[in-house]
């Protein structure tokens, strides 16, 4: 955003207020590379926002972060006898790489084994419930507003 009609102080001012508040929200900042508290609060950020989007399609949010030392499931959804073990990916600006496609072979592996250690630790057995392996991508528009959610069930196998 640009400033105009102010004195320069005032107008340096803010534009530092600016910058805080769009960091503090998790937006894009122009001109700042996209250091880690800033992807950090992006992927919170589109969690938040996969999550809300998986609810209005009925699903309930079982977990979010399950972590292991080798690997992390960002959200886990149920949803008619299916457990989803969903992977959450996001894009901030118009770029041509989709955010589906950053899914690689290694983080496929580490979700697959973290998936496997939830459903062993919550007693989930494959007779009971489906286990699915989902992704989400979350893409912001330029100015840091949510532009669209795509929910790819049955991504990938495990």
């Amino acid at each position: 955003m640009r400033v105009t009609g102010l004195p320069e102080r005032l107008r340096t001012k803010l534009a530092g207020w600016l910058r805080r508040a769009r960091v503090w929200l998790g937006l894009p900042v122009p001109g700042r590379p996209a250091d880690s508290k800033y992807r950090r609060r992006l992927g919170q950020r589109a969690e938040k926002d996969a999550a809300r989007f998986l609810k209005g399609k009925g699903y309930t949010i079982l977990q979010r972060n399950f972590r292991l030392t080798d690997g992390e499931i960002d959200l886990v959804a149920f949803k008619d006898g299916v457990v989803a073990f969903v992977e959450v990916r996001s894009r901030t600006e118009p770029t041509d790489l989709d955010p589906l496609e950053t899914v690689t072979h290694a983080k496929r592996q580490r979700i697959v084994r973290a998936a496997h250690h939830y459903a062993a630790f919550h007693s989930l057995s494959r007779e009971d419930v489906t286990l699915r392996f989902d992704v989400a991508a979350v893409r912001y528009g330029p100015d840091g507003r949510l532009a669209e959610v795509q929910h790819v069930e049955d991504a990938f196998s495990g």
